[in-house]
């Protein structure tokens, strides 16, 4: 039997202090799925809280003082860097200034993220040193490797959301194409799951744990409606035999 590697991306959790504990249990379940499924890694890919405020971040990590495997954290919109920070002292890959990017080369396939938020501002953007961090990062290894990122490189058609996705999508694609190991791109952000593609590697939004986004295709459509469709997360399967393939899991 080829080894197998599980990887649970969990996104968009938004967690806040005044919900009475709603989007604290709704995480918990996802982590508690993930568990169950056996999760080699958690993946968490931004929007960690509702407000970037201090005690939210507390109330993050209180939650995960025990996490069911090595859990990530990432930056969203909704996220403040220096509090990540702060919060989270003992997650050692984080870097101590700047951007928080990095890449995990402890497990069969690499990962590498990429923090592309702009303080302030709901879009995100890829800005030249970061495509040339990109490129170097991925230079090193040709293994299997996912790219992990908040905002969406993809024209989703939603009237919204593409304004408020990746600005300069056109360069990390030019900076994907030159890595035929990249074999999946994960975001969240968009808050419903969605497919698409950059250069050869396929994307893959993430839903949200707390709330699903309706789709809004022309301005007639309500935009960013709150829907009764089901949250949940994504978990990702790599294999030596069969490559990836990937689940929603619906909380």
């Amino acid at each position: 039997m080829s080894r197998r590697f599980l990887l649970a991306q969990i996104s968009d959790t938004h967690v806040r202090v005044d919900d009475e504990g709603a989007s604290l249990r709704q995480m918990t379940r996802a982590l508690a799925q993930a568990r169950d499924y056996a999760a080699d890694a958690i993946l968490m890919t931004g929007d960690l809280v509702n407000d970037e405020r201090d005690e939210e971040y507390a109330a993050l990590a209180a939650a995960l003082i025990d996490p069911p495997a090595p859990l990530f954290l990432m930056p969203g919109n909704h996220d403040q860097r220096a509090r990540i920070r702060t919060h989270f002292p003992k997650h050692q890959y984080l870097p101590q200034d700047g951007f928080l990017s990095f890449a995990l080369d402890q497990f069969p396939v690499r990962i590498v993220c990429v923090d592309q938020i702009v303080p302030g501002e709901t879009h995100g953007m890829l800005t030249d040193a970061q495509a040339e961090w990109l490129d170097r990062t991925l230079s090193v290894s040709s293994r299997p490797t996912i790219v992990a990122l908040h905002h969406p490189p993809i024209a989703t058609h939603d009237v919204l959301f593409d304004q408020i996705g990746l600005r300069d999508a056109k360069l990390l694609k030019t900076v994907i194409s030159k890595h035929k190991h990249v074999r999946r791109i994960i975001c969240g952000h968009h808050h419903r799951v969605v497919f698409g593609q950059v250069a050869h590697a396929p994307v893959i939004i993430a839903p949200s744990t707390s709330w699903v986004y309706g789709l809004a295709l022309t301005d007639t459509q309500p935009i960013a409606p709150k829907t009764s469709e089901q949250p949940g997360w994504m978990l990702h399967i790599w294999s030596e035999q069969d490559g990836f393939v990937s689940h929603f899991i619906g909380l």
